[in-house]
């Protein structure tokens, strides 16, 4: 298998870079299905048989797809983390007043936890497709 049969880095960049809002549902359709073929396109390719660009491009993807696991489990012991404690403090608790409060303040916290989680795997993201549009022309043939 070449690079010809592959994604270019500068044509995958664009589609991240571009707002889903900007796009048409046939647009995020097409993106998504040639985005996944190109992905295991990536994995059957042996490395020796890629280009340079393609290598950083593949270990970018993996990366990037390995980051947003973890913003994914992060976000999601930091819900369950909020629900246990919020839980707690109803059950300990005489007063439901007090009770809320406290467990609003957790998921609050919780919250944070995951808007921070996800601004970091945004932030990855970014840099990734900025690394990958100035490591070359933006072609992988």
């Amino acid at each position: 298998m070449s690079d010809d049969m592959r994604k270019g880095l500068g044509q995958q960049a664009q589609e991240k870079l571009t707002p889903d809002s900007q796009k048409s549902t046939t647009e995020q359709g097409s993106e998504k299905l040639s985005s996944l073929g190109d992905k295991a396109a990536g994995s059957l390719q042996s490395d020796d048989s890629k280009s340079a660009t393609q290598q950083i491009g593949d270990a970018g993807r993996s990366n990037f797809d390995s980051a947003q696991d973890t913003a994914k489990s992060y976000t999601n012991q930091a819900s369950d983390l909020a629900s246990d404690a919020s839980k707690k403090v109803n059950e300990s608790l005489p007063s439901g007043g007090q009770a809320q409060d406290t467990g609003k303040t957790y998921l609050d916290q919780a919250s944070e936890m995951a808007s921070n989680a996800a601004q970091t795997v945004s932030d990855t993201a970014s840099n990734i497709a900025n690394q990958i549009s100035g490591s070359g022309s933006g072609t992988s043939k």
